[in-house]
């Protein structure tokens, strides 16, 4: 960080610095002994550790206490200082980093971008002189800056930066709370953020050299089962706060100076499926309705969706949102990144975490011993989790959830199915789609419009159809059963019926289809056609039949 080479910052990295491994001077500023400010100087060490694992409120303690620190130095000699390192009268005279940092420190990074984008020419480049426009006009237009009159504004922005810099994630700590989708950092000279599923590259952004990110990439794989290392130059793991990291150096990437890193950011709040509606406008009323006869009746549904952080465990969280506080949820979640328990406190929620400690059957079966009434996979990757998703829906006969990536809702059945068949589970890939069209209800599939909109694209009943090939295999039982004698020429035609029947199955292999229910039509839904006898009688045993009723009026002339 650029502003890091003037005597003002300097200054007061170093007062801070200093009284965090002084317990004599802890003891000074808080006003006890010193057995209890070398204690406290300890458990600082472990909120560092907290803070650098996502813990917002760790952090924060960190800035309390250089505040503190601040406060008890010489108060002239300080603000002296603070007002050399930050111009807070001018915003644009301060230098790129530090200018962001105030933006972000007042306002959310949907409100800078979507308002204000237009003051700069390319929509994926932020760079410094779109960046100065954007902070000046903001100024002039909100009147934010007024604030750092007080001087305790002044003092809570001044040691955020100085926590980004001494323990933090230097340049891009602030962007791990905003509402963004991901950071990402591929060499000290480029920074990126990915909003909306759009990559915008920071180009005012730098790092002074590589040992940062290095440190920061160390810092936020800490809860690895492996280090981070030359033995071990890819990780993929997860803050405490679920937020994804992937990190890639040493030898698997080009030169020294290519270091990868990628924050996937998962500050998942609790989104009602009426503020979807509302808020948001994914849905409408007609969906809505349905949705919740869907939740109400125990329906087993996927959501699916091609884009990056389309939001599809928002979608799903909300979902959860429907079941009743009595019932019991099972979740299994690679990286808790739904957080479930602590959205839903009052809900009977048991969620298992992926590790090597312990298999996914054995994950499953132990939801399924806990009498849990749904089971929800976070996100489907792996072929053990839809096998062992399957095989709890078919014993709990409702209840399943997940989430998936997927071009469009046709390759949801064949995807999973693929999936299935590589497990000792299956090897015959008609039953292996069978037995997910008879688990799986609806596919619901999210998309992103241009205008950076998530819309419900479509909304699909998996109809499980193999009453053809039933019927021909009871007439042709029916045939050799007869006790009657039979010409030659029938039971030859009658054992090619049967060969093309399985040829036939084994070639094509799809006995279900997907009946449209809902579809976005560019601008609201159509009610394509109504659900089937099967999934209405399926949700009754739950959901009633006053709620049959009134979900058949919603599909009334589709």
């Amino acid at each position: 960080m650029g502003f890091l080479s003037s005597e003002a910052w300097k200054n007061l990295i170093s007062i801070v610095a200093d009284c965090l491994s002084d317990s004599a001077r802890f003891s000074e500023i808080y006003h006890v002994d010193k057995l209890k400010a070398e204690k406290a100087i300890r458990m600082f060490t472990s909120m560092k550790d907290m803070a650098a694992l996502g813990s917002k409120e760790a952090r924060q303690g960190i800035v309390d206490y250089y505040v503190r620190i601040l406060e008890a130095h010489d108060q002239k000699a300080v603000e002296e200082m603070i007002n050399k390192a930050v111009n807070f009268i001018k915003i644009e005279e301060n230098t790129p980093e530090v200018i962001f940092e105030i933006l972000l420190a007042a306002f959310s990074f949907e409100y800078i971008w979507e308002k204000y984008r237009q003051e700069i020419k390319d929509t994926t480049v932020i760079e410094e002189a779109g960046l100065i426009e954007i902070a000046k006009k903001i100024s002039l237009e909100t009147g934010f800056m007024e604030k750092y009159a007080n001087k305790r504004e002044k003092l809570n922005f001044i040691c955020l930066l100085l926590y980004a810099v001494s323990y933090g994630q230097s340049c891009i700590e602030s962007l791990q709370y905003k509402d963004i989708n991901e950071i990402g950092i591929l060499n000290k000279d480029y920074i990126y953020v990915i909003y909306r599923g759009t990559k915008i590259h920071l180009k005012f952004l730098h790092f002074d050299n590589s040992g940062t990110i290095i440190n920061i990439q160390k810092k936020t794989t800490q809860k690895s089962a492996l280090n981070y290392d030359m033995q071990n130059p890819i990780l993929v793991t997860a803050k405490n706060n679920s937020n994804r990291i992937s990190v890639a150096g040493y030898d698997v990437t080009p030169g020294d100076e290519d270091l990868y890193y990628n924050e996937r950011i998962f500050n998942l709040s609790v989104v009602s499926l009426e503020d979807i509606k509302d808020k948001y406008n994914t849905i409408d009323d007609c969906m809505l309705n349905f949705l919740k006869f869907n939740q109400k009746g125990r329906g087993s549904f996927i959501v699916s969706g091609s884009d990056m952080g389309v939001g599809k465990s928002t979608f799903l969280l909300s979902m959860m949102g429907e079941y009743p506080n009595s019932w019991g949820i099972g979740i299994l979640d690679q990286q808790n990144e739904l957080q479930a328990g602590v959205k839903f406190p009052d809900k009977n929620v048991i969620t298992l975490v992926e590790n090597s400690k312990r298999n996914l059957a054995q994950s499953f079966a132990y939801l399924l011993k806990t009498s849990r009434d749904v089971i929800v996979v976070s996100e489907i990757t792996l072929p053990e989790e839809v096998s062992e998703l399957v095989n709890s829906a078919l014993r709990l006969n409702a209840g399943v959830s997940a989430t998936m990536h997927s071009f469009s809702p046709n390759e949801v059945i064949p995807n999973l199915r693929n999936l299935m068949m590589k497990t000792p589970m299956y090897k015959d890939k008609n039953t292996a789609e069978e037995d997910i069209a008879n688990c799986i209800d609806l596919i619901i599939h999210l998309k992103r419009l241009n205008n950076g909109r998530i819309v419900v694209d479509s909304i699909h009943e998996v109809c499980c159809d193999t009453s053809s090939r039933e019927e021909l295999i009871r007439e042709q039982e029916a045939f050799f059963h007869s006790g009657s004698e039979h010409e030659k020429d029938q039971v030859t035609l009658r054992f090619m019926n049967l060969g093309i029947m399985y040829m036939s199955n084994l070639l094509v292999g799809k006995n279900y289809t997907l009946r449209t229910l809902f579809r976005f039509n560019g601008h609201s839904w159509n009610t394509v056609d109504s659900p089937s006898e099967k999934y209405l009688n399926k949700m009754s045993r739950y959901a009633g039949q006053q709620s049959v009723i009134a979900i058949k009026k919603i599909f009334k002339g589709a």
